[in-house]
């Protein structure tokens, strides 16, 4: 009898936390191209009315507008939605177009909202463009203080192993290995996280470290293992010229 009972108030407890799981209020967030910063202080207003909000890492629908709101047909409370334009248009967002249940194949219960924003703005970028390998300057390595080289004379093939990573965020992430004759140099390993603006058919990449100038995405088309595909590419080159990858070219293939 203790154990039926015990197994009763567990699954009452579980009942309930369901039921008010089911019942609170989330805006589920989608971002491409919002600086963080921005978007977390709209999330503290949407806070403010009493939403959870959940950030949502996925793509936005074509078909919507760059600023969407996305609800139930039986929405559970419609004048929310008149204040969450307002906060928007407070926050410096576009106006927002209303869509109801099923459009862009979203769908949300009666007291959930999807929110999109999109920044027109900015140019999409490949989620990853890796780099071709660029030969680099010797003396580059050995000024390097964190990378010990006894000796660099002699026929060396150096050449760095880099990729970048676009975030929807604005945010980009660059990481490179040196390979000397192919082989990997011990501690030649680095990261750099930034920020990037990407405007019509160019990019720019703002680290700590170094700037790049304004450069410009081209297109390609390039022999792959499965045939000739479609590839976007880009050159790497510093205000300063103070990076290893000067003139290192970065490259996304298309399907």
């Amino acid at each position: 009898m203790q154990i039926n009972n015990r197994f009763k108030n567990a699954m009452v407890m579980i009942i309930a936390f369901c039921l008010n799981a089911c019942s609170s209020k989330t805006v589920y967030l989608f971002n491409t191209g919002y600086p963080l910063d921005s978007v977390n202080q709209l999330s503290e207003q949407l806070v403010l009315l009493g939403y959870e909000v959940e950030p949502v890492d996925a793509e936005i629908p074509i078909d919507f507008s760059n600023t969407a709101v996305a609800t139930h047909p039986v929405f559970a409370k419609p004048d929310d939605l008149a204040t969450i334009e307002q906060i928007l248009k407070e926050q410096h967002f576009p106006a927002p177009h209303f869509y109801q249940f099923a459009q862009g194949n979203h769908f949300y219960g009666s007291v959930n909202i999807g929110l999109y924003l999109r920044n027109g703005e900015q140019t999409k970028m490949p989620p990853v463009m890796g780099g071709k390998k660029c030969k680099i300057n010797a003396g580059d390595i050995a000024d390097d203080a964190d990378i010990k080289i006894t000796s660099l004379k002699g026929a060396y093939r150096i050449f760095n192993d880099a990729t970048l990573e676009f975030f929807r965020t604005g945010d980009v992430k660059l990481e490179l290995e040196v390979y000397i004759n192919g082989e990997y140099l011990e501690g030649s390993h680095r990261d750099y996280t930034g920020k990037y603006i990407a405007k019509n058919k160019t990019v720019k990449l703002m680290f700590d470290e170094f700037e790049t100038q304004t450069l410009n995405i081209t297109k390609a088309i390039v022999d792959t293992h499965v045939g000739k595909r479609n590839a976007r590419r880009i050159r790497f080159h510093t205000l300063a010229k103070n990076s290893p990858l000067e003139g290192c070219m970065f490259e996304a293939i298309y399907d």
